[in-house]
C-alpha cells in the first residue's frame, strides 16, 4: 500500500509526528485486516492473531510517501503471494479499502462494489483464483461470492473503523489529503470532509461537490480558512472552511465579499448531519 500525504505542512516535507505515527498504525491495521479477509475469507476479531504482518519500507527522500507491505512466514504456502497474483491482490485490497472509506463517510454502495468485483473476477483469472481460495472457500453455507460479500462486509467495516480513524489523523491538520495506493491506477484519496466524517462519533454524510451561493460571509479567518456563512437554500448560519489557495492573496473574492456583505458563488463539498447541512468545505469561488 503506497501512502502519500499532500497539502498544508506536508508540502514543506513535515508532518505532526504523533499524527503521522497514528496514521501509519491505522493504515497498517487496515491493510492487514483487509489482506487477511481477502486471503482467508474471514474478518479478524479484536485481539485475534493473523499470520500476516505489515512492514514499512523507507520513505523517499524529501517527500511524505511511505510504502507498506504485507508479509507472512508462510508466504510460499499462499499462492496469492506469488508475483503473478500481486496485481490482482492489490486491486482487490484497494477496492475494499476504498469502500470502507466511503462507507465510514456516509457514502458507498455495497451492491455496486459486489458487481464491480464480480465483473473483474470474470475477466481476471488471477483475481478469480484469489477469491476462490479465500472468500469463497472459507464459507460454510456454500453461498456464492455475492452472498458471501454481503454477509461479511458489514463486519469488515465495523472492524476497520478504529484503524481508519487513526489513519486519517493528519488530514485537515498536517495535510489536506491522504492517498492510499497512490501507485495504482485507482488510488484511494481521503479529503478533509471525509476525514472529519470518519473521525466523528456522530453519523455524518459527505455529499458530492457542487455549486453553492453564499449570501453572506459573517466571519473569516485568513489563517485557517474557518468561516461562518449564510447559504442560499439553507436556514441559519453554517460553519464552513475555505480550502482555496486564493484565500492568501490580497483582495481575494472571500475577503471582498466579507467586507461588502455581498453574495458569492462558490464550489464546495457539503457535510450533512441528520439531513441538515453541518459544514461546507469551499474549494473555489466562481
Amino acid at each position: 500500500m503506497g501512502l502519500r500525504y499532500e497539502g498544508l505542512s506536508s508540502d514543506r516535507h513535515i508532518l505532526d509526528s504523533l499524527e503521522y505515527a497514528k496514521s501509519l498504525e491505522g493504515s497498517s491495521r487496515i491493510y492487514r485486516l483487509v489482506a487477511h479477509y481477502c486471503l482467508h475469507g474471514e474478518v479478524l476479531r479484536p485481539r485475534s492473531r493473523s499470520d500476516l504482518r505489515c512492514y514499512t519500507l523507507p520513505a523517499k527522500s524529501g517527500s511524505y510517501e511511505a510504502l507498506l507491505v504485507i508479509l507472512t512466514a508462510a508466504a510460499h504456502e499462499i499462492p496469492a503471494f506469488s508475483d503473478v497474483y500481486k496485481s490482482a491482490l492489490d486491486w482487490l485490497i484497494s477496492k475494499l479499502v476504498g469502500f470502507i472509506k466511503d462507507k465510514l463517510s456516509g457514502q458507498g454502495d455495497v451492491n455496486e462494489l459486489v458487481e464491480v468485483i464480480k465483473l473483474q473476477a470474470e475477466k481476471n483469472s488471477e483475481l478469480n483464483t484469489i477469491l476462490a481460495n479465500g472468500l469463497i472457500k472459507s464459507n460454510e453455507r456454500h453461498a456464492d461470492l455475492s452472498e458471501r460479500l454481503l454477509d461479511t462486509l458489514p463486519s469488515l467495516i465495523a472492524a476497520a473503523q478504529s484503524g481508519m480513524r487513526k489513519a486519517v489523523a493528519p488530514v485537515g491538520s498536517s495535510c489536506s489529503t491522504m492517498t492510499q495506493f497512490h501507485d495504482l491506477p485507482e488510488p484511494v484519496s481521503v479529503s478533509e470532509p471525509e476525514a472529519m466524517a470518519i473521525r466523528s462519533q456522530e453519523e455524518l454524510v459527505v455529499g458530492k461537490p457542487g455549486p453553492f451561493i453564499v449570501n453572506r460571509i459573517h466571519s473569516l479567518s485568513l489563517d485557517t480558512g474557518a468561516c461562518t456563512i449564510e447559504i442560499e437554500g439553507f436556514e441559519g448560519l453554517v460553519n464552513g472552511k475555505v480550502d482555496d489557495i486564493g484565500l492568501k492573496q490580497p483582495g481575494n473574492p472571500y475577503s471582498r465579499a466579507l467586507d461588502a456583505h455581498s453574495p458569492l458563488r462558490v464550489r464546495g463539498r457539503p457535510v450533512f448531519k441528520q439531513d441538515q447541512l453541518h459544514k461546507l468545505f469551499i474549494t473555489e469561488s466562481e
